[in-house]
């Protein structure tokens, strides 16, 4: 007897990759984040749960805490938007990845919506950090007030950038389509033909998910984590500690379609005749994620935070300025290819 239609439906199957591998990344890049800032301080890191696993089962335990805490809300703050907020970011942080597919057969979407995957994610990807401002209004504290405006301020300066470094590659693939956009790269990744973009994209990202040197906003040494200062419990989870890297996994999957190849070189048949061949290159997409993800995290091991106004400035004027070469080398490749 074969199995039921509704289990072989690829978007079940896309949700439940997506759903499953997104939450296992996550997890890896977080603990991979304090191996790898121990080591280079000289320090052990996660340990003592799960040791002969390298302390990786410390994140459960980190969430069982967190989840176990009592939910405080504080008397000043604003109840409603405190409470709703942080569960609406993760929301949005995670949407995109379920917008865009994790194979040519291997999607929740179906035409034409499929066609405008990618569009649709930067661009929620780009209110989601709206509500970190929301956030920080509503907590209702000095901290979280600071922490609010900073953001609100590096808004700025990535968002343009980003949203051009994307556009630069949509001139050269012709395309939208995110399925043409993988066909395009089968030889040649879109970091290699346009060098410039892919730069643009990697500090346009590490800007807007706080990675050093760009943790501005909710740096602990200088606003006590800013705009999620008086969270605790599962909202701290949401935000803080899960939240930013929830996007920073939406914007390396979609950074890795556009600029990494996706599934390429792999082409599977359609589905379901070619469910392993379709699941091994949703794989080697999400390893291509997974890597973009580990050098966002590394970055904190080995660079300072910068000065809010050195990191407006820096963007504004180098990184626009990269943006607008980029744009440069799209437009000669666009009529030349």
């Amino acid at each position: 007897m074969g199995l039921p239609s509704w289990l072989l439906s690829p978007r079940l199957w896309d949700f439940l990759v997506d759903g499953v591998v997104s939450t296992l990344i996550i997890l890896t890049i977080v603990w991979a984040e304090r191996k790898i800032a121990a080591r280079v301080q000289m320090r052990v890191g996660p340990f003592h749960v799960s040791p002969r696993l390298g302390g990786y089962l410390q994140l459960v335990a980190d969430a069982i805490r967190f989840v176990m805490q009592e939910v405080i809300i504080t008397a000043d703050s604003y109840r409603v938007l405190f409470v709703a907020l942080p569960p609406l970011f993760v929301a949005l942080a995670l949407t995109p990845s379920f917008l865009v597919p994790l194979s040519p057969h291997l999607a929740l979407l179906s035409r034409p919506a499929l066609h405008y995957g990618i569009l649709m994610g930067i661009a929620i990807l780009f209110y989601t950090f709206i509500m970190v401002v929301g956030i920080g209004w509503a907590v209702n504290n000095r901290f979280a007030y600071i922490g609010a405006a900073r953001e609100a301020l590096i808004i700025t300066a990535y968002e343009i950038p980003v949203a051009t470094a994307f556009a630069d590659m949509f001139m050269i693939y012709k395309t939208i389509d995110p399925i043409e956009i993988v066909a395009k790269q089968m030889y040649i990744v879109g970091a290699i033909y346009n060098p410039a973009a892919f730069i643009v994209y990697i500090i346009g990202v590490a800007m807007a998910t706080s990675r050093f040197p760009f943790e501005i906003a909710d740096y602990e040494g200088d606003v006590a984590t800013g705009p999620y200062s008086d969270f605790s419990s599962i909202f701290l989870a949401l935000t803080y500690a899960g939240g930013i890297y929830i996007a920073l996994f939406s914007y390396s999957l979609l950074g890795a379609l556009v600029f990494l190849g996706g599934w390429a070189p792999i082409t599977p048949g359609p589905w379901p005749a070619d469910i392993w061949g379709n699941l091994a290159a949703a794989a080697f997409l999400l390893f291509k994620t997974f890597v973009l993800m580990l050098f966002f995290v590394f970055l904190r091991s080995v660079m300072p935070v910068a000065r809010l106004d050195h990191a407006l400035s820096f963007s504004w004027r180098w990184v626009l300025t990269l943006g607008v070469i980029a744009t440069a080398i799209a437009a000669t490749e666009y009529f030349v290819l």
